[in-house]
C-alpha cells in the first residue's frame, strides 16, 4: 500500500472516530445541559442570553447566537427557561402536524414508548419520556399553544411545579427569534441527537 492511499486510511479512520465520539457525547450532552449551556448554570453566567419574558417568577430567554434545528429543519421558536436565574429548561415551538408526528416517532425510537395524559379540556395531550435527571415533554394543544418539545432538568423542575400551574411560556411573547442580525453566523444546534 503506498503512503498517499496509507495517509488517505488514517484520515478516513479518524474522521469515522471523531463521528462516533460526537454521537455519544450527544447522548450523553442532554443530561449536561443544552445548547452549550449546563443545567443549573445562573442566567448572569450566559452570554448571548436576552431576556424576552416572564411567567409567575419564570425567566424565558433567547439566544440569537444560535440556531436549532429539529430533523433537518429549522425551528425559530427556542426559549430557554429560568427559575430564580438558574437554567433549567428549554422549550421548542414545533410548526405543523408532520414535524409534530415525526419529533414523536423519533422520541419513541430513541426512548420508548411515553407516559400520555390528556387535561380536563380535553384540548392539550401530554408524551413524556425521562432520561436520567431530563424530562422530555411534547405537547399538542389544540386550543392555543400548539406544539412544542420541552427538555427539563427535574432537579429544579420538580421544586418549580409545586408552585406553578404550568412550566410552559405565554403562546407568544411577541418576538422574533430568527434570523440574528445581518453578517452574524449563529452556531447550529441540534434539537433531537440524542
Amino acid at each position: 500500500m503506498g503512503l498517499s492511499k496509507k495517509i488517505f486510511l488514517v484520515v478516513l479512520l479518524a474522521i469515522g472516530g471523531v463521528s462516533v465520539f460526537a454521537e455519544v457525547s450527544v447522548a450523553a450532552g442532554i443530561q449536561i445541559g443544552f445548547g452549550g449551556i449546563d443545567w443549573a448554570t445562573p442566567l448572569n453566567q450566559i452570554n448571548n442570553c436576552t431576556k424576552v419574558g416572564e411567567r409567575e417568577g419564570i425567566q424565558y430567554c433567547i439566544r440569537k447566537d444560535q440556531f436549532h434545528t429539529l430533523l433537518g429543519e429549522m425551528v425559530s421558536d427556542v426559549l430557554y427557561g429560568f427559575h430564580q436565574d438558574t437554567f433549567f429548561a428549554v422549550f421548542f415551538g414545533i410548526e405543523d402536524d408532520e414535524a409534530y408526528s415525526l419529533t414523536k416517532r423519533r422520541l419513541v425510537e430513541q426512548l420508548g414508548v411515553p407516559g400520555t395524559t390528556l387535561d380536563r379540556e380535553g384540548t392539550m395531550s401530554t408524551h413524556r419520556w425521562t432520561d436520567g435527571l431530563v424530562q422530555i415533554e411534547l405537547f399538542n394543544d389544540t386550543s392555543e399553544q400548539g406544539f412544542k418539545l420541552v427538555y427539563y432538568y427535574m432537579p429544579i423542575a420538580k421544586k418549580v411545579l409545586r408552585t406553578h400551574k404550568s412550566l410552559l411560556p405565554p403562546k407568544r411573547l411577541g418576538i422574533t427569534f430568527f434570523p440574528t442580525k445581518k453578517g452574524d453566523t449563529p452556531e447550529a444546534m441540534r434539537i433531537l441527537e440524542f
